[in-house]
């Protein structure tokens, strides 16, 4: 009966214990950023300037750090409807990003980060031919794009993030006139890291200073 007693005052604090051990050998994101993945997804807006209106994504963002400063990105916006069917403009929106990420501190938990990442959208467009309603095929449209944000990482598998993100594109399939894709994309949210390799040590390492020898 003391044995049991024994093993079940000692069992929680061997669990505490290792927990705490794993805790200290695990590296922290905000401690060494290269070998992780810091990843998002979520509902989002956009603003599309020529026709001053409201657009509405689901949005998937991810970052590969090969540096402590420098991440991969890659990004899939799918769109809602961005204008009622009985009106001219953008119908639907959809793009993928790729590119680079710049983060500004190396370390911490505070993250921000700016970055340009070129895309491709899918886009399709209502026009008037005459006095009826069109609408266009959709068309693949080169896109610009730069980016500002932050992430603020609040534990070793979640953190906050913000960014904005201005886009620029012109869509001239089947409609009679161009439209342009000046837009600025908002998206807030909780997000997830995961750590792909442990870096060396030799990854941090200085680089080593080579001195002549006195002849």
């Amino acid at each position: 009966m003391e044995t049991k007693r024994l093993t079940a005052l000692l069992l929680p604090l061997l669990l505490i214990a290792s927990g705490t051990y794993a805790q200290k050998k695990r590296i922290m994101i905000w401690e060494e950023r290269k070998g992780c993945i810091r990843s998002q997804g979520n509902l989002a807006a956009g603003y599309l300037f020529p026709q001053k209106q409201v657009a509405a994504y689901l949005a998937g963002d991810m970052d590969l750090f090969v540096d402590n400063r420098v991440s991969v990105n890659g990004q899939l916006w799918t769109s809602f409807a961005t204008t009622a069917p009985n009106k001219p403009g953008i119908l639907a929106n959809h793009s993928v990003f790729w590119g680079m990420n710049y983060h500004i501190l190396p370390k911490g938990r505070f993250d921000p980060y700016i970055g340009l990442t070129p895309g491709l959208g899918l886009v399709r467009a209502n026009y008037f031919d005459g006095e009826a309603m069109r609408k266009s095929a959709f068309d693949a449209v080169p896109l610009i794009s730069a980016q500002v944000g932050v992430n603020y990482y609040v534990g070793w598998i979640f953190h906050f993030f913000a960014k904005v993100q201005g886009v620029s594109g012109v869509f001239f399939k089947d409609v009679p006139r161009s439209s342009r894709l000046e837009e600025l994309k908002f998206t807030a949210g909780l997000g997830w890291n995961l750590r792909l390799w442990k870096p060396k040590k030799k990854d941090n390492a200085p680089l080593p200073v080579l001195i002549k020898g006195r002849s």
